[in-house]
């Protein structure tokens, strides 16, 4: 059984028997007699002089499925989730691979045993964008906190490509650079606000013995590059709050849990001139709601 406090105080009673339940919620009324008894918890926001109580005997039956899936916050409003594509408009074409299977380029056994592709635009069906970073600068107001996962983050290599091309990264979350290929690999990487990272990556570490971890947040996804293969390139960026995607193969993106109202995001992709699709992506998000929407991509901002 547990006692509810419009305050936000709960008193859990465990133990009782089916015999004494009745006897001890009458109990508990009469020592709470000057704040009354209510059929319906009174949630809420503020402060009362008179608390309303009420009673609720718990069902070891219910399942976590029962529960609400977005809790209302304090003026009782839900947060929302925001959903779309980017979609490449006026045109655009497929890339050639970089480098072809069998090319003359350094470490060819390794780098060029495939076809290495140019992953600065993959278009997918009915020129969906892939790798286009969806974000918020900061947590909006109301917005939630991100805790960085325990698990380390792996960063990998194989054929002379970084693994994956573009992605988020927690804040305080650690990073494990891998190499599954039979060469050293260098990563280096060029933030603007977090440390550098120049190191070397033996063949075939799977360990992670380099790692590292961003602690502040970046405005922009920042490049990872290797200094011994100069094609090789990824772009990662530093969050510290959940409101952050990248485009899959589809183009597709998601981004849960916002606060209803108006946002403005940052649209970046990098073969777009100067990084930006759209500096400022207004979008509103409606209580509870889901929001879907096309993102155009002109082809006229294509940077290769």
């Amino acid at each position: 059984m547990a006692i509810f406090l419009s305050s936000g105080l709960q008193l859990r009673l465990s133990g009782l028997n089916a015999m004494n339940k009745t006897v001890s919620m009458t109990v508990m009324c009469l020592l709470l007699g000057s704040a009354g008894c209510s059929d319906v918890p009174d949630f809420g926001g503020g402060a009362s002089v008179v608390p309303d109580v009420s009673y609720v005997v718990e069902d070891a039956t219910a399942s976590a499925s029962d529960a609400p899936a977005a809790s209302a916050d304090s003026s009782g409003t839900k947060p929302g989730t925001f959903t779309g594509k980017v979609v490449m408009t006026g045109g655009g074409t497929a890339q050639p691979p970089l480098f072809k299977q069998g090319a003359g380029i350094k470490d060819p056994t390794v780098c060029a045993a495939v076809d290495v592709p140019d992953e600065r635009l993959v278009l997918g069906e009915a020129n969906a964008v892939k790798g286009v970073f969806v974000y918020l600068n900061k947590s909006p107001k109301g917005g939630k906190a991100l805790v960085a996962p325990a698990e380390p983050y792996k960063f990998d290599q194989k054929n002379c490509r970084f693994f994956p091309h573009c992605d988020i990264i927690p804040v305080g979350q650690e990073v494990q650079v891998l190499n599954d290929d039979t060469i050293t690999h260098n990563t280096h990487t060029n933030p603007l606000k977090n440390p550098s990272v120049n190191a070397g990556v033996p063949p075939g570490d799977r360990e992670g013995k380099l790692s590292f971890i961003y602690r502040k947040t970046e405005a922009v996804p920042l490049s990872i590059t290797c200094d011994y293969h100069t094609w090789m390139k990824a772009y990662q960026l530093p969050v510290d709050h959940p409101y952050a995607a990248v485009t899959d193969e589809t183009g597709s993106f998601t981004i849960k849990d916002l606060p209803a109202g108006k946002h403005s995001f940052v649209v970046w992709h990098e073969a777009a001139n100067g990084g930006f699709v759209e500096r400022k992506f207004m979008v509103e998000i409606l209580s509870g709601e889901t929001t879907k929407m096309q993102i155009d991509y002109p082809s006229d901002r294509l940077k290769l």
